[in-house]
């Protein structure tokens, strides 16, 4: 039986890496409009940066994972 579980799992690791894209542009304007609403000290873009090195490292094995499962089930379905 034919299922489409790989190509989901790899499309969840895309939502997760385009997630995390999102995230890392936004954290710096989120950053930018409460410094202007506090009104103090000063504003660096890298103060809001976000670290999100193992965020895609998990994300980039999901893709693994559903690539490989997707190749194991072309391997069978032979």
């Amino acid at each position: 039986m034919k299922t489409n579980t790989p190509l989901a799992i790899i499309a969840t690791g895309l939502v997760l890496v385009a997630i995390g894209l999102l995230t890392q542009r936004l954290a710096p304007l989120l950053g930018r409009v409460a410094f202007q609403a506090a009104a103090s000290g000063s504003y660096t873009p890298t103060d809001y940066a976000l670290p999100l090195t193992e965020y895609y490292v998990v994300a980039l094995g999901i893709i693994v994972l559903g690539i490989g499962s997707l190749l194991i089930q072309r391997r069978s379905d032979k």
